[in-house]
């Protein structure tokens, strides 16, 4: 064998050698944090963190809390399962969490990305709408209904407003669950009814959206018709139509008419000896009355509420960082009609639920989404403070074939926190942390002068995923 053939087989060899003896090790994935945004002082809170490692080694957890608290590795844990640390914050602030990994070899992954936590003592949830009779007569007792939430899960008191004057404070509720009371309107005229809630420690909510009531005296045949008609979803696809019954007598029957959007005539859908019905209208939208059948007559309510969304013209809505104040989109859920908000404000954080940014300094792009209120004070283009921002989900899988086709359902695998606005005109779905389902349209995206042309309808039935309009 010549010199030049021995020497080409050793290195040969020797490569061999090396490429089986000395496999490279590989750093364990940045950590996925998982655990709660807001929290009181003093509060130990249970955060999980799961890191995944390419050779299968075991992983141990460094956590930066965000207040200065020292830096330690935690034990050992199983590569892929969720480890849980616990911390507490002693006083009230805004924090940022992040971790990262390392494995048996001490071989470090990069900085996850950090979650917020909001420490402090923070009011209860501005309530839903009340909900209850919108047409009422002089000297008779109708029930009301609001029920609020609580960022800290706390118990809370909910208070009516009538139009004219304040209730009484009602007795302590879970976060979250309703409560109930009468209320007897002595004069005639429109009232705006509205709630508001308050904690343990005295903290209160803003009011509510108002729920408009038109009290008036009885009119030739109106002891006959029902009245009170209310919808609400049965399921994310059919709507429940519930009445009060005739003031004055009992009814045969009921008959319920259903007039779909764009359309001139009511036609029946159905009949019941109940007080409520549930109707498919096969992914319509539109109008419902209802209709007192006797003996010999018929009595038809005055009422005709419905599932229509209501339609938001165009509006250019500034990127977070472009210097415009109001850069904040919510919906009434009285009216459904949209107002911009100023996020600089910690008064906005019950009232926005969706902004426009590129995630980036500056308004430049290239790309701009559509995103959760509860992103923006991690947004590095703004200056949004800590809070509870609204959470609201956006599809990203699903596309729309027209305006008025039928929403997906919300499911996580559906719907996240962002949606990139491309391929112009560009249709998202959009479901609100009280669920309430609507509609974007975008238009045009201007990254020379920082705004998105957005039109968006909303759907004031909560829960239900229609949008035909």
């Amino acid at each position: 064998m010549s010199r030049l053939l021995r020497f080409t087989a050793v290195a040969i060899a020797l490569v061999t050698l090396s490429g089986t003896g000395c496999k490279k090790n590989i750093a364990p994935d940045p950590p996925e944090i998982q655990g709660p945004s807001v929290a009181k002082p003093g509060a130990v809170l249970t955060y999980g963190f799961t890191s995944v490692d390419p050779d299968g080694d075991d992983v141990w957890y460094m956590v930066s809390w965000g207040d200065g608290a020292p830096m330690v590795w935690s034990p050992g844990h199983p590569s892929g399962e969720q480890e849980a640390l616990t911390h507490s914050y002693p006083d009230s602030g805004a924090y940022f969490i992040k971790a990262k990994a390392k494995d048996n070899e001490g071989t470090e992954s990069g900085w996850s990305d950090s979650i917020q936590v909001a420490v402090g003592y923070f009011p209860p949830n501005s309530p839903l709408r009340p909900s209850g009779t919108a047409a009422c007569t002089t000297g008779a007792a109708y029930t009301y209904t609001a029920k609020a939430t609580h960022p800290l899960g706390d118990s809370v008191t909910i208070q009516f407003f009538w139009g004219d004057t304040i209730g009484d404070w009602g007795p302590m509720v879970s976060s979250g669950e309703s409560y109930q009371t009468t209320h007897v309107f002595e004069t005639l005229g429109v009232y705006k009814i509205a709630a508001r809630a308050r904690d343990a420690r005295g903290l209160e909510s803003a009011w509510s959206d108002s729920l408009v009531v038109r009290v008036d005296t009885l009119h030739a045949n109106s002891g006959l018709a029902p009245h009170g008609l209310v919808l609400t979803a049965a399921s994310d696809t059919t709507v429940n139509v519930a009445w009060s019954a005739p003031f004055d007598s009992t009814p045969d029957r009921y008959v319920v008419s259903f007039q779909e959007t764009r359309t001139a005539l009511f036609d029946s859908v159905g009949g019941t000896q109940s007080l409520s019905f549930v109707h498919d209208p096969i992914h319509r939208t539109g109008q419902y009355q209802v209709t007192a059948v006797y003996d010999s007559a018929r009595y038809t309510s005055s009422e005709t509420p419905s599932t229509t969304p209501i339609a938001n013209s165009s509006a250019r809505i500034p990127e977070l960082n472009n210097g415009d104040v109001k850069t904040g989109f919510g919906w009434s859920r009285t009216t459904g009609e949209a107002t911009m908000y100023d996020m600089t404000l910690a008064d906005s954080t019950d009232k926005v639920d969706f902004y426009i940014t590129d995630f980036a300094q500056g308004f430049a792009g290239p790309d701009y989404y559509v995103a959760s209120p509860d992103t923006a004070p991690l947004d590095p283009g703004g200056t949004v403070p800590a809070g509870y921002w609204h959470e609201t989900k956006f599809s990203h899988l699903d596309s729309l074939a027209t305006e008025d086709s039928m929403l997906p359902r919300y499911a996580v695998s559906r719907y996240r926190k962002s949606s990139i606005l491309d391929s112009l005109p560009r249709l998202v779905s959009c479901y609100t942390e009280d669920g309430h389902y609507a509609l974007l349209k975008t238009t045009d995206v201007d990254t020379i002068h920082g705004t998105a042309d957005v039109q968006a309808w909303f759907q004031l039935v909560q829960g239900l995923r229609l949008i035909e309009h």
